[in-house]
C-alpha cells in the first residue's frame, strides 16, 4: 500500500481564546483562528496578505490549549488538514479545519510559567490520527 501525507506546519498569533465545549458525547474540543502572514510584491510595492486559519484541538490537548493560549500568543502548530462543509440558508459551506495534535507558545503567552502538553496519551493520539 502507498503512504501518503497530511501534515501542517503553521507559525502565526492567535485571533481569539479558544472556545472550549464538549461534543455530545463528552469529548472536549477547542477551536481558535490563527493568523499568519505573507509578503509578496505587486507593482514593485511590497504587499502583506493575512490568511486565517481555524485550528481544533481535541480531548485533554484542548484543554490544555484553552488554559494556555489568548489572543495575540504565537505559536508553533503542527496538524492535519480536515476538509468538510455545513449547510447555511440552503448554500454548501466548504470548511478547512487544521486538527492540532501539538502546538508551542513562541512568546512566553499569558501562562508562559505552564509547559503545552506536546505529547499526547496513547488514548488522544487514537482519535487524533
Amino acid at each position: 500500500m502507498a503512504r501518503s501525507v497530511n501534515r501542517i506546519i503553521l507559525i502565526g498569533n492567535a485571533g481569539s481564546d479558544p472556545d472550549l465545549r464538549e461534543t455530545s458525547s463528552g469529548t472536549p474540543v477547542a477551536h481558535v483562528s490563527l493568523a499568519t502572514n505573507r509578503f509578496f510584491r505587486q507593482d514593485g510595492e511590497e504587499q502583506r496578505k493575512t490568511d486565517w486559519h481555524r485550528l481544533t484541538f481535541w480531548g485533554k490537548t484542548s484543554e490544555t490549549a484553552a488554559r494556555l493560549i489568548r489572543k495575540g500568543t504565537r505559536m508553533y502548530v503542527e496538524g492535519r488538514l480536515e476538509y468538510g462543509s455545513y449547510e447555511r440558508e440552503g448554500v454548501t459551506i466548504p470548511t478547512a479545519d487544521v486538527v492540532v495534535y501539538d502546538f508551542v507558545l513562541l512568546d512566553g503567552g499569558p501562562a508562559s510559567s505552564e509547559p503545552s502538553d506536546s505529547v499526547l496519551e496513547e488514548e488522544e493520539a487514537s482519535v487524533l490520527i
